[in-house]
């Protein structure tokens, strides 16, 4: 797709350097995210230099983890051809960049003894805003397609692409031609990633920094992207059991949402129990004698 806006660009007399790539994309959200982050820091009265580290952390286990976990979902690929060409997959996985990032800023913040939810509360709308301008830099890169539709929305990818040559190799199309009308899930895991920014933006207003603005980011990308998989037509993200890993990991996500949520509800009531049991009664009225 990338092509075709920069051959209109050329075609009106635009540079192309208006027209970000992925990576341009993925930095651009990389800075906006720290720079909210650092902000809200400001205001909460929190450590600037500890915040910026995690981050740095964060950015960096994520440029390693979302190649790591691409490459891991392609080892039944590998064993079954016994190459390791594969795992050479130029493509990063979005949950294995953020579930690399959540570890590696939470290992940092305990070494220094920083508090975790409070960070992730301050970093919750710009990783939702970092989502939006990934997957806007995936769908210029044409990869992350959706399944062929015939709704008016559905977008062809020009001859070349890897949607298009997808379409050749099952037959769908001749070779040279662009792809089917497809799903544009990138614009939908964008648009995705806005909602989840703007209700993780509630309670980062009203200013809670208890874990739940995070936990908000994580419930609601969860249940799209769960939703969205199956509307994915890229066949080499990894199934198993009828589910796709995004699905399997948004489940995990769930899962480990939901327990939270358990444990701190009883830990709630164990401490208002403990509250009254240590709260001494009240003296009732005084007794008279008959």
């Amino acid at each position: 797709m990338r092509p075709i806006v920069l051959a209109w660009l050329a075609h009106h007399g635009l540079p192309g350097w208006l027209l970000p790539d992925y990576f341009e994309l993925a930095a651009l959200a990389t800075l906006v995210g720290s720079l909210l982050a650092l902000r809200l820091a400001a205001r909460d009265g929190a450590s600037h230099t500890h915040t910026a580290r995690a981050i740095a952390c964060a950015y960096l286990a994520a440029l390693a983890g979302g190649t790591l976990f691409e490459a891991l979902r392609a080892l039944p690929a590998a064993l079954a051809v016994h190459s390791l060409r594969p795992l050479a997959h130029p493509g990063r996985a979005a949950y294995g960049g953020l579930l690399f990032a959540i570890v590696a800023a939470a290992v940092y913040l305990r070494s220094v003894r920083e508090p975790l939810a409070p960070f992730f509360d301050r970093v919750a709308v710009g990783a939702g805003l970092t989502f939006a301008l990934v997957r806007t830099g995936c769908f210029l890169a044409g990869c992350d397609y959706g399944l062929p539709t015939a709704h008016a929305w559905g977008v062809r990818f020009p001859p070349g692409s890897i949607a298009a040559l997808d379409h050749v190799r099952r037959g769908f199309v001749p070779r040279g031609a662009p792809s089917l009308p497809v799903h544009p899930t990138q614009l939908y895991e964008a648009a995705l990633g806005l909602l989840a920014a703007a209700l993780a933006a509630v309670p980062v207003l009203r200013g809670h920094r208890d874990g739940r603005a995070f936990a908000v980011f994580l419930g609601v990308y969860a249940a799209g992207r769960f939703a969205l998989e199956f509307l994915r037509g890229d066949q080499d993200r990894g199934h198993a059991g009828g589910l796709s890993t995004g699905q399997w990991v948004s489940l995990a996500i769930a899962a480990a949402l939901a327990a939270a949520w358990t444990y701190r509800a009883r830990r709630r009531r164990i401490s208002a129990a403990n509250i009254r049991s240590a709260t001494p009664p009240l003296p009732g009225p005084p007794a008279f004698e008959h």
